[in-house]
């Protein structure tokens, strides 16, 4: 793969009102922006910088125009601390390289971010914050980034509404009560969800198990990760930089999002609060339970550490929490062998000539790992379906079978290292358009 480098000439300006030389530095998609004062100098990596606007006082007469580049910072994290704080900050400069401004320069604010107000000045810009996500850090982004990044491209606080979850059917009934009803008016809406995997989830199960008119308009939902893995924001590359969604939502513009229908037999119950409550799930006519989602549906082992580790006690480890729920299954303190799932796989392809899908049974009855994906990776590192394209729409399945403890951990590795566990005699890995799973395990906590 080849890399484009930059080295801009040393470019005299000014920035907070200050003499400075201006360096710009790129290799492939890392850059750093040097500015060298009388005593000393700073670097502004690229990966902090939201965008670079014009000041909105303009430009005199025959002068340059003023830019302010705008740009998050966080505090470091670590597996002893997940928890993060972000700060925004804007710098005005001007006679920055014209390299770099060609990287980072937005001339407007985007289309989907000035949705206009109803007729009675209610306002169709939202933002809705998930206070639970993740290692609850999306009230403080909101507080003191995405405010004052808004204001940065002149949508003051006043040009939106702020909504906070109280409960985790929160995202859901907002959803019901809010954005479904204008959507069925034909009102354009755009959604700035501080959120994880789990809230985009609610957002489109909400939305495509209900009723629409033939004036429906899907609303935009930005999504400004805020959760654990991350899935979705990682394989799509809204997370590759650290404004957390920020820049693409500033120079991005929408796409469709691919979705995946499973259906679940009659009796099947959706856990709550923890696994402690069971509720319905919503059903389709002649069906039993039927859920649509945008990442993963899994059984055995990835199943089970999601769900033991869907809890407040876990949550607090950030994305450590999976690792952890996974060794406690592989390695039980009872000293008993890992369990193995019981169940009968069915894949399902289309066949080019008939139309048709073609069924293949799986031989082997006992699966360890099995995960139905559409998307690459499950967190930052964990590569799990190197094969899969950001929004590309391909269904694609990993499993193990009745494989060890060991080799588990050995091939999930090799996905933490960027790949190759694909490649695993141990492992079947191919592209599919439907998979049934057959679960014959007598233990509820089996058939999660």
């Amino acid at each position: 793969m080849e890399h484009s480098s930059i080295t801009t000439p040393h470019v005299k300006g000014t920035a907070l009102g200050r003499d400075v030389s201006f360096l710009y530095r790129k290799e492939g998609d890392s850059g750093t922006l040097i500015l060298k004062w009388e005593d000393g100098e700073d670097h502004i990596p690229d990966r902090e910088v939201i965008a670079i606007v014009n000041d909105p006082e303009g430009k005199e007469e025959n002068e340059v125009q003023p830019q302010t580049i705008l740009r998050v910072v966080a505090s470091p994290s670590s597996p002893e601390e997940p928890k993060q704080t972000f700060s925004f900050h804007s710098l005005p400069a001007n006679g920055l390289p014209s390299a770099y401004l060609n990287c980072h320069r937005l001339e407007t604010a985007p289309e989907h971010l000035n949705v206009a107000p109803n007729a009675n000045g209610s306002r169709n810009l939202h933002v809705v914050i998930s206070v639970r996500s993740g290692v609850g850090e999306a009230q403080q982004f909101f507080d003191d980034v995405l405010i004052h990044a808004l204001a940065a491209i002149e949508i003051k606080k006043g040009a939106y509404n702020v909504h906070i979850t109280t409960s985790e059917t929160s995202i859901a009934e907002i959803t019901e009560q809010l954005l479904l009803p204008r959507a069925n008016d034909g009102i354009p809406q755009t959604v700035l969800l501080l959120s994880g995997d789990g809230g985009i989830v609610d957002t489109i199960n909400t939305l495509l198990l209900s009723s629409k008119t033939e004036k429906y308009v899907n609303p935009t939902v930005c999504l400004i990760c805020m959760g654990t893995g991350n899935a979705l924001a990682n394989s799509t590359g809204l997370n590759q930089d650290a404004t957390r969604g920020l820049r693409s939502i500033f120079r991005g513009s929408p796409h469709s999002l691919p979705t995946f229908t499973a259906r679940f037999s009659p009796g099947s119950v959706l856990l709550t609060n923890e696994g402690r409550n069971t509720e319905p799930l919503p059903s389709s006519s002649g069906h039993g339970g039927i859920m649509h989602g945008v990442v993963v549906c899994s059984w055995a082992l990835h199943a089970s550490l999601v769900a033991d580790s869907d809890t407040t006690a876990y949550r607090k480890f950030g994305s450590q929490r999976f690792q952890m729920a996974a060794k406690e299954l592989m390695a039980p303190e009872d000293g008993s062998v890992p369990h193995v799932y019981n169940g009968k796989i069915t894949l399902y392809r289309t066949n080019d000539a008939t139309g048709e899908e073609d069924p293949q049974e799986l031989t082997d009855s006992n699966s360890s790992y099995i995960v139905v994906t559409l998307v690459s990776h499950f967190e930052a590192k964990l590569n799990i379906s190197p094969a899969s394209k950001p929004l590309d729409g391909q269904l694609r399945v990993l499993r193990f079978g009745d494989v060890s403890a060991e080799d588990v951990m050995r091939l999930l590795g090799m996905a933490m290292q960027g790949g190759g566990h694909e490649k695993d005699e141990m492992a079947l890995y191919e592209p599919v358009d439907g998979v049934r799973i057959q679960m014959d395990e007598e233990d509820a906590r089996w058939r999660r």
